[in-house]
């Protein structure tokens, strides 16, 4: 009995050490598998996102060239970009949602892997490639998106409908969904914007008065104004006290398919005999020290909502305002001068009141866009003057006449060729 039971536990002592080698060899092999069906996955190895609201350009890094598709979707707007099995090893800082991109996610779908973008707004996609690295490392994707009208990103999505549902990658330089700004049953659209608002007070008068107040009491009366005419769309930036970055206001006006972008503001300035109105185009360069000054404030004022100012945004300002149109900015002077014309006849102007300068929240590429100055809240005769209802009717119907003006002429060159 000792001998038989002592065989026995030898016995299942020898089965547990064989059960636990074919475990040890089973982990092996699908360790092995596991390694080799990583090896297989394709690898996402970097993302990078610059821009603002306005532009956007996205870069996804991978360490061989990936097979894409990509298409839009709606409610909400979105970029889709299909890909192999995809191992992301994304830095979460890097994929943090800003400017035009209202989300990002990513992941595995089981027979692929999906990249998905989401728009504050509608957009367009400008470009999508697939390219080579430089250094020989890998490929990434390049996307370049902008904002667009709700018309433009239908235009994109009946135009993927025709074709193959989806879009593959590689030689799409020419921009998705655009079209011209007036299409068939675009009534001519108005953007007004209120400067500054919410955190952002903008200027204020020794006796307390707030530049973003007057800018919406402003606003409001050149919107009843405008829309009392019957024959515009008229929209506004805010119709309330809240921050908006300037490249918002810039993709509002956008979104609009505006024909016209004015933006209204009421400055302080330290001579405080100075008084008037000043109407102010885009350039790249100052009319003069005065107007720089002026633009180097304004442009200030995401500073105001704590925002930083990245580095990149500096690059993509200067591409906008290489984009801008030479028809844009011959446009923006030609209701630019109008309007200093229809304002000399009710309020005081400053000297030379037709002025340039660098306003980001004019570099709208393809909106013609126009500051106006109403007065100076540093001088106490243009104080009173901006907060009487009777001189913001009279100031609103200037604007309204020279609206009129432009409109019109800009019909004739759109029907006359």
């Amino acid at each position: 009995m000792g001998s038989a039971g002592t065989a026995d536990k030898r016995g299942r002592a020898a089965g547990h050490v064989l059960r636990l080698a074919w475990v040890a060899l089973l982990v092996t092999i699908l360790s092995c598998f596991a390694v080799a069906h990583a090896d297989t996955l394709l690898g996402a190895t970097g993302y990078k996102m610059a821009g603002d609201a306005a532009k956007m350009r996205i870069v996804v890094n991978f360490d061989r060239e990936p097979d894409i598709k990509w298409f839009l979707l709606r409610g909400p707007y979105r970029l889709v970009v299909d890909l192999p099995r995809t191992r992301f090893a994304l830095d979460a800082k890097d994929v943090k949602p800003r400017g035009l991109v209202r989300a990002v996610r990513y992941g595995d779908q089981g027979h692929g892997s999906r990249l998905i973008l989401t728009g504050k707004g509608p957009f367009a996609v400008d470009k999508l490639d697939v390219l080579k690295n430089d250094d020989g490392s890998g490929y990434r994707i390049a996307i370049d998106m902008s904002a667009a009208s709700e018309r433009e990103f239908d235009e994109a999505l009946a135009n993927q409908a025709l074709t193959t549902g989806s879009t593959v990658s590689g030689g799409k330089g020419e921009r998705v969904g655009t079209g011209p700004i007036s299409a068939p049953g675009h009534r001519f659209t108005v953007v007004i914007d209120p400067g500054h608002g919410g955190v952002d007070g903008g200027a204020e008068s020794s006796a307390g008065t707030v530049e973003k107040d007057v800018t919406l009491a402003f606003a409001k009366e050149l919107r009843d104004k405008l829309a009392a005419v019957g024959k515009y769309d008229v929209y506004m930036t805010r119709d309330n006290d809240v921050y908006l970055a300037l490249d918002e206001r810039v993709r509002i006006a956008r979104q609009h398919e505006a024909d016209l972008l004015i933006s209204i503001h009421a400055d302080t300035i330290a001579v405080k005999g100075l008084r008037g109105a000043t109407v102010y185009t885009l350039s790249d360069k100052a009319s003069d020290p005065e107007a720089q000054a002026l633009a180097d404030r304004e442009n200030l004022s995401d500073q105001f909502a704590g925002m930083k100012i990245e580095d990149d945004n500096k690059e993509v300002t200067d591409i906008l305002i290489d984009l801008i149109r030479r028809e844009t900015h011959s446009f923006s002077m030609s209701f630019a001068h109008t309007l200093v014309g229809q304002l000399s006849t009710s309020v005081g102007l400053i000297n030379n009141p037709q002025r340039s300068a660098g306003f980001r929240v004019l570099k709208a590429p393809d909106v013609p866009s126009v500051l106006v100055e109403l007065g100076y809240l540093s001088n106490v005769k243009d104080e009173a003057q901006l907060l009487s209802a009777d001189w913001r009717g009279k100031a609103a119907q200037s604007i309204t006449n020279a609206v009129a003006l432009f409109a019109a002429a800009k019909a004739g060159t759109a029907t006359g060729g």
